[in-house]
């Protein structure tokens, strides 16, 4: 009966252990530039729904990263206001619109807004273009990742 032996695994095991902490970047990147023609579908539905009177939503929506939500291999980003300027607050209500209501301040009834919706619409239209561009960003970046260890524990391994 002929015996046979698989060998390699600690140096397999090494190298894929190598390879996850390399991609943290990588993941980074493709998820960032995922979010981007989300980004540019927000504003241009914001500019076409005639919600850019002043432009000062329209500046501050941005692509951030959810420091709370985020791992290394795992990260979570969101696009919205930035909260640079104080139009942060009328997002949502662009969005969903609102009802109306009393302003005492003014010490007169607000008639309402209607919703005006850019960010869920963009996020409907371009979510298969977001996989896609994900897709192809990783990819290669995961390629390139391994390419490099490799060279590296060859380098290693002449040494």
């Amino acid at each position: 009966m002929a015996k046979s032996s698989v060998t390699g695994g600690a140096e397999t095991r090494a190298a894929l252990k190598a390879l996850r902490s390399a991609l943290a970047g990588p993941l980074n990147t493709a998820s960032k530039r995922a979010c981007e023609p989300m980004l540019d579908e927000a504003k241009a539905r914001l500019a076409a729904n005639g919600s850019r009177k002043s432009g000062r939503l329209y500046k501050i929506l941005i692509i951030k990263r959810n420091g709370k939500r985020s791992r290394p291999l795992t990260p979570v980003y969101e696009i919205g206001p930035d909260g640079s300027d104080p139009a942060y607050r009328e997002a949502h209500l662009v969005e969903l619109g609102t009802a109306p209501h009393w302003q005492p301040k003014k010490k007169r009834m607000h008639p309402g807004a209607a919703a005006k919706p850019f960010l869920r619409p963009a996020f409907d239209a371009e979510k298969e273009t977001a996989v896609k561009v994900f897709a192809d960003t990783i990819g290669p970046a995961i390629e390139a990742q391994a390419a490099r260890l490799a060279r590296r524990a060859a380098k290693k391994g002449k040494s």
